[in-house]
């Protein structure tokens, strides 16, 4: 092999701990490993990332339909249908009749899901205050602050994720 390649390969390679991907993806194992622990204290033992994505976006006074939660959260509702599947059997939503849309349903938290809300903020908090520990309030509301104008730019240019894939709309 070419020596020039292969010495620009172990530059690359060199540097693998400051690629933004990486430390992203390693950062998000780490949040997902903290928050399971401590779901599963609090008596949680079938949490997914999945779920709580959902659980988040349904309005707790009004209920919202799939399709509604499917663009909130920018994937298609065939998706967003199997995990509330998931949630109807574990009994963390309920689905009743649209008021005005006889083809719909709301679907609407049920007390567990409230509950599990709750548990969510405090696990949200308990991870928070581990970063805080290790980088300082004031470093860990940058990283926040700076993560959000990114994901803002790319959700005020209308994206959808489907499958790893990123789609602008």
């Amino acid at each position: 092999m070419d020596p020039n390649l292969i010495s620009s390969i172990l530059e690359f390679k060199s540097k693998r701990n400051r690629i933004l991907g990486r430390l992203l993806n390693k950062s998000y194992r780490y949040i997902t490993a903290l928050a399971s622990e401590f779901l599963k204290k609090e008596g949680y033992d079938n949490f997914k990332v999945a779920h709580v994505i959902i659980l988040i976006h349904i309005d707790v006074e009004e209920g919202l339909m799939i399709n509604t939660i499917a663009q909130q959260i920018g994937v298609t509702k065939q998706a967003i249908s199997k995990i509330i599947k998931e949630l109807l059997e574990e009994g963390y939503v309920y689905a009743e009749k649209h008021p005005t849309d006889a083809r719909a349903s709301l679907i609407r938290l049920s007390e567990k899901g409230a509950h599990f809300m709750l548990a969510w903020q405090r696990c949200t908090d308990h991870i928070d205050n581990i970063f805080k520990d290790i980088v300082g309030s004031k470093r860990l509301e940058q990283l926040k602050d700076i993560l959000g104008e990114i994901t803002e730019h790319y959700e005020g240019n209308m994206c959808r994720i489907d499958n790893d894939q990123l789609f602008l709309q």
